[in-house]
């Protein structure tokens, strides 16, 4: 005797096969960031503008994942002004699980960290932290580096497999062209939980 397979809400429905033996099925597909968003667990972070003075290294974003499940980081976003005097290149470097530096010890939230739900009131349980000039990420690896010739440019890490557990950590070093005496930079992060 065949099997069948029946509607679990009463309705006598039966699961119908084609003519190739296969269940038919109806499904919606979607990304694991949207369905986060979804649940009111996909992030925006950004420092806002921050004002580099000098040539010098300065750590310009710290994030600590608090949360029970994954951050998933899709992009790194690094936006640049044009600098004053600052000519060559320029770099940025994505630091991996750095600990200490004046960055934490003088932590300064970052200006954003927003649900991109804008119907859930779920904020995001971390340390997100915008630095300034001078700023340290005195421990942790160099996970990505990168340069650029120019400022007045945007650079994308795009990430999409960077995942904090909790307890882990993200920063980001700038180092402006030589010669700089003023350039505005921000920094993005865009990711969710998982």
């Amino acid at each position: 005797m065949a099997e069948q397979i029946l509607d679990g809400k009463g309705t006598g429905k039966r699961a119908g096969v084609n003519e190739n033996n296969r269940l038919l099925t109806f499904a919606i597909s979607e990304r694991l960031s949207v369905a986060a968003a979804e649940n009111g667990e996909n992030y925006n972070v950004n420092t806002g503008s921050i004002t580099l003075t000098t040539a010098n290294e300065s750590a310009v974003l710290y994030v600590k994942n608090n949360e029970e499940k994954n951050f998933i980081i899709e992009d790194v976003i690094v936006i640049f002004g044009a600098s004053t005097g600052g000519t060559g290149d320029l770099s940025i470097e994505l630091i991996r699980n750095p600990t200490t530096g004046t960055i934490i010890s003088g932590a300064s939230d970052a200006d954003v960290v927003g649900n991109r739900n804008f119907g859930s009131s779920r904020e995001f349980v971390a340390d997100v932290y915008k630095g300034a000039e001078g700023n340290t990420l005195t421990n942790g690896d160099l996970f990505s580096d990168t340069t650029r010739s120019t400022a007045s440019t945007v650079v994308h890490f795009d990430a999409d497999v960077i995942v904090l557990p909790k307890g882990t950590t993200l920063g980001v070093n700038i180092t402006p062209q030589p010669s700089n005496t003023s350039m505005s930079v921000k920094v993005a992060v865009v990711g969710y939980l998982f």
